[in-house]
């Protein structure tokens, strides 16, 4: 007896004096600036394994939000890869039009960048080497970081604004970044319009003062562009015309053009190869090729799966995951394989994606509702059902809605739903 207490003693004492694991976490609704009583919010998310560098994150919204309470937040979650890779990220929201026109959403994106920049000893990151991602509308703002001056004010009060707010290296995808060619295109035209403070007429300063390519001079920072040649919100042309401006200034730029890539095409491995390239250097960048790597095998998972081609995309999955242990596959993507691979009729091979995309994302509706098409076909009828509810209980859908109610009645009844139509309709959606 006092063996196995001194044995669970020994134990005990190697568990507590094991150092614990690194975890990531995220500091959510920190104030980084107060406008008119109303407070500018990020949220800070912490890898788990720190290298030591900050992104700022702006995503994409038109530069508009509704003027309501229940307004969504734009300090959205950033790519996994980002914290995988070891880069602190800082996702912020910005005032927006139609209540607040330009310049706030950039004075508030300067404002970030001041603000990370005179905390970066709290947050273990290098105030003097900051990134900058965007997309869309978050894509002109991030340019703007990189190519206006943002000189801090020394005698400001706010020691925070005495602070730089230009950036080091930007990647932007699909932005606007010439307001008075974009006028020639019309649903752009009438959000930039609302954005800059209509009305406004061709040739009007304000197009000039808000578009990047204004402000390009031969001390601003690399940036690599992304932009999809199917592009139907902001045409491939701007991406053309920002890189044409860079290299006439000489700076570092690239822009990667994605073939039949819509307004959401991006490439996440070669975003993450740019930063690294310029914020870690050479050796520690090459440290991270094999996670890149990865990602490449999962992006092409991705793609593989929406095609139908479910054996070689289970493979990529494989490939990814024993590709780099820092790989870390959200539930997203296993989600993305467990409804496109059920579709496809291979609803028992992809079921372990399904289980892992729920353990990652129990309360998401859209989750649940792919594993209970899985559970369906695998005759699981008690589970597609219970699925089915979660679903309709969170869908803002109504045709959504109905339909699964519909098939919750038919799997009630022994029906089979999900005929040879139903599910050729389904991957067409």
């Amino acid at each position: 007896m006092r063996r196995a207490c001194t044995l669970w003693l020994c134990l005990g004492l190697m568990f507590f004096a094991a150092p614990l694991a690194a975890q990531a976490r995220v500091d959510q609704n920190v104030v980084y600036g107060m406008y008119s009583g109303l407070a500018l919010l990020m949220d800070v998310h912490h890898p788990a394994e720190p290298n030591g560098y900050g992104i700022i994150q702006i995503a994409g919204s038109g530069w508009h939000e509704p003027t309501a309470y229940g307004a969504r937040q734009l300090k959205r979650v950033p790519p996994q890869i980002f914290l995988d890779a070891g880069y602190t990220v800082f996702t912020i929201n910005h005032r927006a039009a139609p209540r607040f026109r330009y310049p706030a959403a950039v004075e508030d994106a300067q404002r970030a960048v001041r603000f990370v920049r005179h905390n970066a000893e709290q947050y273990g990151v290098d105030p003097d080497q900051l990134g900058g991602w965007g997309g869309s509308s978050g894509g002109h703002l991030i340019a703007m970081l990189a190519v206006m001056d943002g000189d801090g004010d020394p005698d400001d009060p706010d020691p925070v604004n005495q602070a730089s707010a230009k950036l080091q290296v930007v990647v932007a995808r699909a932005g606007a970044f010439n307001f008075a060619v974009l006028f020639d295109n019309p649903w752009p035209a009438s959000v930039v319009a609302s954005f800059l403070g209509a009305p406004l007429r061709p040739g009007d300063p304000t197009y000039r003062a808000a578009s990047p390519i204004t402000y390009v001079t031969p001390d601003d920072p690399p940036m690599l562009l992304i932009h999809g040649d199917d592009d139907q919100v902001v045409p491939f042309t701007q991406s053309e015309f920002m890189l044409a401006a860079l290299e006439e200034h000489g700076i570092e730029a690239r822009l990667i053009r994605i073939p039949g890539g819509g307004h959401g095409a991006n490439d996440a491995p070669e975003t993450v190869r740019w930063l690294n390239r310029n914020l870690l250097g050479d050796v520690r960048a090459e440290a991270l090729e094999s996670l890149l790597e990865a990602y490449s095998y999962l992006s092409e998972g991705g793609r593989l799966a929406r095609a139908g081609d479910i054996s070689d995309a289970l493979q990529a999955y494989q490939n990814a995951r024993e590709r780099d242990a820092r790989l870390t596959i959200q539930a997203l993507s296993w989600n993305l394989l467990c409804w496109r691979g059920s579709l496809w009729g291979r609803a028992a091979e992809v079921m372990e994606a399904c289980e892992r995309a729920v353990a990652l994302a129990p309360d998401n509706g859209n989750i649940r509702d792919s594993r209970g098409l899985a559970r369906a076909l695998t005759g699981d009828r008690a589970g597609a059902i219970d699925d089915f509810e979660a679903y309709v209980a969170r869908t803002r859908s109504d045709r959504g809605r109905a339909q699964r109610l519909d098939w919750i009645a038919a799997l009630r009844s022994g029906e089979n739903p999900f005929t040879a139509e139903v599910l050729d309709a389904l991957r067409e959606q």
